[in-house]
């Protein structure tokens, strides 16, 4: 499952690299993603539901992000579950 979370990531992060004009910069987006892995990882063995929750999240929510074209979306949803793993 943590195998799912770093490919979608970088495919998000890769898809969006054309976005210079937004106040969320790729390099930002990078490291929000990088640390919702890591809390996504931790929740995994800490607290399933809480990971549970935010897979379906993934599922669910980014690729509409994706279709947004919308770093700023982007960064939000990675800080808010970063948050909500912790």
């Amino acid at each position: 499952m943590v195998k799912k979370i770093l490919a979608f990531t970088i495919m998000m992060v890769l898809g969006s690299a054309s976005y210079a004009g937004a106040a969320c910069t790729v390099e930002e987006a990078q490291a929000k993603a990088q640390a919702f892995q890591q809390a996504a990882r931790n929740a995994a063995q800490k607290a399933p539901q809480k990971y549970q929750e935010a897979m379906a999240a993934m599922q669910n929510e980014l690729p509409e992000l994706q279709k947004a074209n919308n770093l700023d979306a982007l960064c939000k949803f990675y800080d808010d579950w970063a948050e909500k793993l912790k």
